[in-house]
């Protein structure tokens, strides 16, 4: 005997099959989206972004009693120094400033008065994009700034990209310090910081660079240290302290900037 199927009845069960099978797929994304938030919000709040202490280019916590220059960075090349075999992909913004129009700005008083040098001398910046998406800052200055012996010497990029309608406004700041031979700073030659200034955290806590360039003072970075942030706008500085007692205070002077913005910088640390 053949048996008369009922379309009707067949037609909803495969409805509600299909259905069930998309919401058990519904709710298996679900859940593996809320594990990866999880997970993300795990290791964020797990991360050591900021510390009052050196840490080499592997952020390996140095203590700050030990002296620095006894330190090393476990792997032999910098990530931080640009690598001649990247290709270039394109550059992202560049500007030129006159030589020879340093001069002293005085951020905090100082009884001590350093002699202008042409390595406080901004010549142009220009930061560039490598295939790997890798940025490169650059500052060519008007002598070799590995010359400074006396005092910190520091080279201050600040990236901005301001959009409150979307909330996405975006503030870092790169610095990079360099702690004179002769000084009596206990951290001696190149560092590298990055500050998040909108959400107050160090994206890269003070790090070492074990050498840089005669001309230039050049570094590479991950995107991702500086949030992805793209189409921004930004301004570069030379500051110097004289003061090697205190720290945890600006630099006593601003000598140059690029484009020139004295009063922007001048109220930077305010």
């Amino acid at each position: 005997m053949v048996k008369i199927i009922n379309v009707d009845l067949l037609c909803t069960i495969v409805v509600m099959v299909t259905k069930g099978l998309q919401l058990i797929t519904a709710a298996s994304i679900i859940v593996c989206f809320s594990l990866s938030v999880f997970i993300s919000y795990f290791i964020t709040n797990n991360k050591s972004l900021q510390t009052d202490m050196l840490c080499n280019i592997e952020c390996t916590i140095i203590n700050s009693d030990v002296d620095v220059d006894s330190s090393t960075s476990q792997g032999s090349n910098s990530p931080f120094l640009i690598d001649p075999g990247q290709l270039t992909k394109g550059i992202v913004g560049s500007t030129s400033d006159p030589k020879h129009d340093t001069q002293l700005i005085v951020l905090d008083k100082m009884t001590r008065i350093p002699q202008l040098h042409g390595f406080y001398d901004i010549i142009s910046t220009q930061i560039t994009k490598m295939y790997n998406d890798d940025l490169v800052f650059t500052i060519s200055l008007n002598d070799d700034p590995n010359k400074n012996s006396r005092y910190e010497t520091t080279y201050l990029w600040v990236l901005s990209h301001i959009d409150p309608l979307n909330n996405n406004n975006q503030i870092y700041t790169i610095i990079i310090p360099h702690f004179g031979i002769d000084s009596n700073f206990k951290i001696k030659g190149w560092c590298l910081a990055i500050y998040d200034n909108i959400n107050k955290i160090y994206s890269l806590p003070l790090s070492r660079i074990h050498n840089m360039t005669n001309s230039n003072v050049e570094i590479t970075i991950d995107p991702d240290l500086i949030g992805n942030i793209e189409n921004f706008n930004y301004t570069t500085a030379v500051m110097v302290r004289v003061n090697d007692t205190f720290l945890d205070k600006p630099p006593d002077y601003l000598i140059d900037s690029s484009p020139d913005d004295d009063a922007f910088w001048s109220s930077w640390f305010v």
